[in-house]
């Protein structure tokens, strides 16, 4: 698993960002920072594309260097919603990813 962070234009709401079960949402001013692990690539391609049919604008996405002892338990690793109309690809978002 892979620690991600998101960051999007606008405040999502509570609505939205239930959307997105593996992720913890934190609204700043004009930005919300969706944070948590993911499986895998596979994974972040389902949410980016899943805010990209919401219309959210994608402002950074940045993969998170692990800390030791900071990776979460197996167990309580909570499953990945993927939309059903995610192809796979990742939205361009103008920034660079590791």
């Amino acid at each position: 698993m892979v620690n991600y962070v998101i960051r999007v234009k606008g405040r999502l709401s509570r609505e939205l960002t239930d959307a997105f079960p593996t992720m913890t949402a934190k609204a700043e001013p004009a930005q919300t920072v969706l944070h948590g692990y993911l499986d895998d690539q596979a994974a972040l391609s389902g949410i980016l594309s899943h805010l990209d049919m919401m219309g959210i604008d994608i402002l950074e996405v940045m993969q998170v260097p692990e800390a030791t002892g900071q990776r979460p338990a197996e167990a309580s690793r909570p499953s990945v919603n993927r939309s059903p109309r995610d192809d796979g690809r990742t939205k361009e978002t103008g920034t660079d990813t590791p």
